[in-house]
């Protein structure tokens, strides 16, 4: 899948059990990891080959799910194969046996219906270079949406969906980030609203906020105190760059750049981009939450080219983050790597003690893969 070789660019170097990073000695974490149980994948439209990626929120009252590339069989209502996102939200909040009662937008044809909107211009774009009906070479060529973190503005009453425009072409890594943004989603019945920047940021597209050699916004985000925090681990531009750096903002101003502030080491925040500091090394694609019962901040992300999934804490969004500690090894997947490893906080258990995470895989047919659940119970490590 696209988004996993994604991940896999941005993917920490540094391997379970590693101590130090550019030579400093980190934390131990503050945690231990008793055991684990795999309890199956994620349901999905049968009519869904595969599809990547599952960030989640709990929003007005609902797990909703936000995936990257989908992979279609047979084509949907304006014939396409693939399409860059898709969604699925359940109201079943107990996921200690696996997750169960998902629904999905769906297109007239019974397909899964995108959640990011296309503009005009990149639907007509993506219409012409359709690989199923090609107008326009080269056929293939597409502007794709992939969504990242989902995030709730409790005093607004709306979700923020944190994603990336990709200039994409078929064959193995002919893809690139073009630059991020956010959107907002008053509810489910709604569409999301992505913004316009004046001037804009990144030319010819007006709604992106970050460019091209600027931090991957939103490869986690949460709010705390009142306070949207966002890290953006590794930059488009840049696939050897593993580092998590952190802004904060007032969720309300969310969309507007001016108004965040950058976490640039030593217990300053700056209003420049360019003094983000990285917090960690990680992945493109982790999760960042409070746990209540290690009273720590849990990051989770895959390993680099492994199928190690990782974990660290820290007492403070900014840090100090711990030295890495192996969660579990995934499922071996039928090629490359898995990817796409993040907790789902709503589903916590046990006030925190039980964290559940997903990971994608690819499995042996064409354009296939799927997503599995995995319960992690942890124990405190003073």
């Amino acid at each position: 899948m696209v988004i996993g070789v994604l991940s896999e660019i941005f993917a920490t170097l540094c391997i379970s059990g590693c101590g130090g990073e550019g030579g400093t000695s980190l934390p131990a974490p503050g945690l231990s990891v008793v055991r684990t149980a795999d309890l199956g994948t994620v349901p999905t439209n049968p009519r869904i080959l595969g599809r990547d990626g599952g960030y989640s929120a709990l929003f007005q009252g609902k797990s909703v799910w936000l995936y990257g590339d989908t992979f279609l069989s047979p084509p949907n209502a304006t014939n396409f194969t693939l399409i860059s996102d898709s969604w699925s939200y359940t109201s079943n909040l107990n996921g200690q046996s696996g997750l169960t009662g998902f629904s999905e937008p769906l297109d007239a044809a019974g397909d899964p219906a995108m959640i990011l909107p296309e503009s005009t211009t990149e639907a007509a774009y993506n219409q012409a270079h359709n690989s199923n009906d090609c107008k326009e070479k080269p056929c293939g060529d597409r502007w794709a949406l992939w969504p990242s973190s989902i995030v709730v503005d409790p005093v607004q009453n709306r979700a923020l969906i944190f994603y990336m425009v990709v200039s994409a072409a078929p064959g193995d890594f002919n893809f690139h980030g073009i630059g991020n943004s956010v959107a907002t989603w008053s509810g489910l019945s709604a569409q999301p609203v992505r913004p316009v920047v004046s001037p804009p940021v990144v030319t010819g597209h007006p709604d992106l906020m970050f460019g091209l050699s600027e931090p991957n916004f939103g490869s986690a985000a949460f709010v705390s105190g009142g306070l949207l925090y966002v890290y953006g681990c590794g930059t488009p531009s840049s696939g050897t760059d593993k580092g998590c750096r952190l802004a904060r903002v007032d969720p309300a101003l969310a969309q507007n750049r001016n108004a965040w502030t950058y976490y640039a080491g030593d217990g300053r925040w700056s209003s420049k981009v360019s003094d983000a500091a990285s917090v960690f090394k990680g992945n493109s694609i982790l999760s960042v939450s409070w746990n209540n019962y290690l009273q720590q901040y849990v990051a989770v992300y895959s390993g680099f080219f492994s199928q190690a999934v990782l974990m660290r804490t820290s007492p403070t969004p900014q840090g100090p983050w711990s030295a890495e500690v192996k969660a579990f090894d995934a499922k071996a997947p039928a090629s490359g790597n898995v990817y796409d490893a993040h907790q789902h906080v709503e589903f916590d258990s046990n006030g925190g003690q039980t964290i559940y995470v997903s990971y994608s895989r690819s499995l042996a047919a064409p354009f296939t893969s799927e997503v599995r659940w995995v319960a992690v119970t942890v124990s405190k490590r003073s």
